[in-house]
């Protein structure tokens, strides 16, 4: 029986949805899981799970009627975020800002907002098609990076060193391919030192943790604690992100930011009402002793929620995403026991593909065949333990 728990329905049920899903089962809720992939990994660890896709509101609010949930989220999602706003708000359970999620999963959305508030962004044109928007590209100074607006992940992103018609016409392209709704974002490239962060607003009170970002060209490949990003601009990051969420009326639950830091500005590249994907929460716990999935998870089915005044990381630790060069089948990978054997630094070794299956080039996030969790109490340590786990991790993968 479990009447005596509370229902948890966790939107999203694959490899990056794990953490929440297996935290939520240890802290004793009763878990609901909705994927339109049967397959995936996240239902055999749920109790109960619902075949719908995750964009699909009405399909997911009537499960959720149906279900009489007690609180909905996703985790490391942002095309989920609409419907766990829109699905809350409807049952009237916390988490609902479905306008909030709108928003802010949407990049032509977030940056008209921006722009409307007054906030801090780049100049940007926006365009269904190329043609349309060509002479509009005239407004921008380049470097130029050309998005979906409504994809995550890296996907389909890419950077123009000049206005170039050609140049420009394929990389609207690429981006236009991972576009479901067939818009673009072609914005100024932001100079600055590359962050980002995860955490969670109670009462319109952020508290958030700022990582070092560690990257492949425009894909993120790892990050590490504690930032080196001084004090200072740390609370620059911190009141930005605040403005931004006050700004958006966002005061209560998760939030996972990427941010350019400059001496003259601090600019918010990216928002969502959802905790990050790769390994950071955990990350965040091992560093500082703070559990924000299980924060997130008390807070969506109503119990009351606390945080340190400050969280601080007391343990150096970092973080690297494993991908393969080209598409093939993965014929071996390190297991656990081999990498830990060899680099005892490591706390948590995920892999999301098993010997035998299809890999694709890591050409963004969602392609990752999984990552590594580390300790680490500096910078070289932490690129000599990303070098180790490289030699180690014997990938193979044929072509």
């Amino acid at each position: 029986m479990h009447s005596d728990k509370k229902k948890l329905m966790i939107l999203g049920a694959g490899p990056s949805q794990l953490p929440a899903i297996k935290k939520a089962v240890e802290l004793g809720f009763y878990v609901i899981t909705v994927d339109y992939l049967p397959e995936n990994i996240g239902h055999t660890l749920s109790h109960h799970f619902v075949n719908c896709s995750t964009v699909d509101q009405d399909g997911v609010l009537h499960a959720a009627k149906e279900l009489a949930i007690d609180g909905i989220m996703t985790f490391a999602s942002d095309v989920a975020t609409p419907t766990v706003g829109y699905v809350a708000e409807q049952l009237g359970l916390a988490g609902g800002h479905s306008s909030v999620a709108l928003i802010m999963s949407n990049k032509s959305r977030f940056r008209t907002f921006q722009k409307k508030q007054g906030l801090n962004c780049p100049n940007f044109v926006i365009g269904q098609d190329f043609e349309t928007i060509r002479n509009q590209l005239t407004q921008l100074t380049p470097p130029v990076i050309m998005k979906p607006v409504d994809s995550s992940g890296s996907r389909g992103i890419s950077t123009v060193d000049d206005l170039n018609s050609e140049h420009c016409f394929q990389a609207f392209h690429y981006a236009h391919e991972y576009s479901h709704s067939g818009q673009v974002c072609i914005e100024e490239f932001v100079e600055g030192f590359d962050t980002s962060g995860d955490g969670f607003l109670i009462n319109g009170k952020l508290f958030a943790v700022i990582t070092h970002k560690h990257k492949q060209g425009l894909i993120p490949r790892g990050h590490r604690l504690p930032t080196t990003l001084s004090v200072e601009d740390q609370q620059r990051v911190k009141h930005e992100v605040s403005v931004h969420c006050c700004a958006l009326e966002y005061s209560d639950g998760p939030l996972d930011f990427d941010v350019r830091v400059s001496k003259d500005n601090v600019t918010i590249l990216e928002m969502s009402p959802r905790l990050g994907g790769n390994g950071i929460p955990m990350l965040i716990e091992h560093g500082s002793g703070v559990d924000l999935i299980a924060t997130t998870i008390q807070f969506v089915v109503g119990e009351s929620v606390e945080l340190p005044e400050e969280i601080a990381i007391t343990r150096g630790c970092g973080s690297w995403i494993l991908g393969s060069e080209h598409t093939g089948l993965l014929k071996d990978i390190a297991s656990k026991e081999a990498m830990v054997s060899a680099i005892p630094e490591i706390f948590e070794y995920v892999l999301y593909s098993n010997i035998g299956s299809k890999v694709s080039e890591f050409v963004h996030s969602a392609n990752s065949l999984g990552y590594v969790l580390f300790d680490c109490d500096s910078e070289a340590h932490y690129l000599k333990t990303v070098e180790g786990i490289q030699n180690i991790l014997n990938l193979h993968v044929s072509q």
